[in-house]
């Protein structure tokens, strides 16, 4: 028997409660292998904050989890409508900081532009992608510089998508 062990909660929609299971972690190897990382804050992350705001993030971050994988949510908070303001929030302060020329700012920015482009179809979020990454690259940005190689098949399959036209 191994000592480390590994918490697993579940959530029983049907029964509306949570159930905590420590499992031995050479059990749950093959499982955590093929799971998505998510979210993996450091230990330091937490143990930077007061006990209380550690404890609060942690349960937040663990109810966001679980609202998001589940058809019966759990609805404690509107997750979904927090991470989309936080998002908003951390999207402007990456264009205050690539407007200063932060190389990171606007490689962050340019996957965000890039994405953008997929999901809709616009021109406009293609061209800005790309001013990003070049400038970023420019800036001497490794991974910007990493990108460039891909881009000319990234951008293509931008403008395949642009051609079909606008998202409904």
């Amino acid at each position: 028997m191994s000592d480390k062990r590994d918490l697993l909660i579940h959530y029983d929609e049907e029964n509306q409660k949570f159930i905590f299971y420590m499992l031995e972690a050479t059990d749950t190897a093959e499982l955590r292998s093929k799971a998505f990382d998510g979210v993996c804050p450091e230990v330091s992350f937490f143990k930077e904050r007061d006990p209380d705001d550690a404890e609060k993030t942690m349960g937040s971050m663990v109810f966001a989890a679980l609202d998001h994988g589940s058809i019966t949510r759990v609805n404690i908070r509107d997750y979904k409508a927090e991470a989309a303001e936080a998002m908003k929030e951390h999207l402007a302060e990456l264009e205050v900081a690539a407007k200063n020329n932060d190389p990171e700012a606007q490689y962050s920015l340019f996957m965000e532009y890039h994405a953008r482009t997929i999901r809709h179809g616009n021109r406009s979020d293609l061209q800005r992608a790309e001013e990003l990454l070049l400038a970023s690259a420019n800036a001497g940005y490794a991974e910007a510089k990493k990108a460039l190689d891909d881009w000319p098949l990234l951008k293509a399959a931008a403008e395949r998508r642009i051609a079909r036209g606008p998202s409904v």
